[in-house]
């Protein structure tokens, strides 16, 4: 295939990044069409092509693939936070048991490896328990916050995000609003100014509880004047707000967080609540973005993990201790290990506040510890 040139294709498959796929000449090369789904007609012009495969952008849709959805998100497609809106939830159940069959049949090996279904969410829209707001600075907007835009760091201006809970989603708004008027400036990547700060915005909110954390990642220290400003902001925000935590991050990479934390107003760390359980973390903490399904998920594992008889566990990976707490029902002892030192710290600390007796937790790689 010629880049420009214009081909009408019929879409075979999809991909986990719900672009449409065309597999041509014994299957060994592959068409990548954006925004195009199985049984869909297009006409497309080429825009990229390589040995083994091409890109394309659909010019004119002839039909309708049965599984295509109207996207809730009024920015979906431009975003680049998500990637199946477009595709009715059943299909996209069907898409990550079929990755997931593919992998250990590509990687693995197994000609035919057996993978169940996936168990669907309790909710699809307005779960996710986290926002990880990007923040720039241009010409016309000194403080820009929002979303990246699919493969770049251009920003998406944060308005709604409808998988968000609706509580988080509010104190999103909120907090970008409060941050503009009160005149932050956002993180130029080029030129790191010394006027710039805010790098990201990281917002928790916990579906059983409602407790809230803010964090606030910053390029440089702040001073007096700013740290005043941050925490006025965080005293005049809702009552479940625990407490905002300021980041310094010097870094030029795409990790988030750098090594230094410091507490603004109230304190670094929140709680949720999982079954019976309760759980502490910090901002920077791993935790299950879907509280609702990491539930479903901690059963079912602990389930499939007691086999006929109660043994010793390995858990790898633990984070703040949450499938770990699980496990202690049904092993005689779980061995957790844990890298992130913010993590590991709440690994110990939510096995005494759960009381359990039976947890040993280990800082450290997997891959050194294990």
């Amino acid at each position: 295939m010629i880049q420009g040139e214009i081909k009408k294709l019929r879409i075979s498959e999809i991909n986990n990044e719900g672009e449409g796929i065309i597999r041509l000449g014994d299957e060994r090369f592959v068409v990548f069409v954006p925004d195009a789904l199985p049984e869909e007609e297009v006409t497309c012009r080429i825009v990229r092509s390589k040995k083994n495969y091409a890109t394309a952008k659909v010019i004119e849709r002839h039909n309708y693939s049965p599984i295509r959805i109207k996207p809730l998100c009024p920015v979906y497609g431009k975003c680049g936070g998500c990637q199946l809106q477009h595709i009715d939830y059943p299909s996209q159940l069907e898409l990550k048991r079929k990755t997931v069959y593919d992998a250990i049949k590509r990687i693995g090996g197994v000609p035919d490896p057996c993978v169940d279904g996936c168990i669907p969410s309790p909710s699809q829209w307005g779960y996710r328990n986290k926002a990880s707001i990007p923040v720039q600075a241009d010409r016309r907007d000194k403080f820009l916050a929002g979303f990246y835009k699919n493969r770049s760091h251009d920003i998406v201006p944060f308005t709604v995000c409808p998988v968000l809970l609706p509580k988080l989603e509010s104190n999103v708004v909120s907090l970008i609003s409060d941050m503009k008027d009160s005149g932050f400036i956002g993180w130029n990547e080029k030129s790191h100014h010394l006027m710039d700060l805010i790098r990201h915005l990281v917002f928790r909110t916990a579906k059983f509880t409602d407790q809230s954390l803010c964090g606030i990642v910053a390029g440089r220290s702040a001073d007096g004047n700013e740290i005043r400003k941050l925490a006025n902001i965080a005293a005049t925000h809702s009552d479940d707000l625990m407490g905002m935590v300021f980041n310094k991050n010097i870094s030029k990479g795409n990790f988030i967080w750098g090594d230094e934390f410091s507490t603004i107003h109230g304190k670094p760390v929140m709680q949720e609540r999982l079954g019976k359980y309760r759980f502490n973390f910090e901002i920077s903490s791993f935790f299950q973005i879907n509280s609702e399904q990491a539930l479903e998920l901690y059963k079912y594992a602990s389930k499939m993990a007691a086999g006929e008889f109660p043994g010793n566990i390995l858990e790898l990976y633990s984070g703040a201790g949450t499938l770990t707490a699980f496990l202690s029902e049904v092993g005689k002892h779980v061995t957790a290990v844990e890298e992130w030192p913010q993590a590991s710290k709440y690994l110990e600390i939510n096995a005494k506040l759960n009381e359990l007796n039976n947890i040993t937790g280990h800082s450290g790689s997997a891959e050194d510890v294990a």
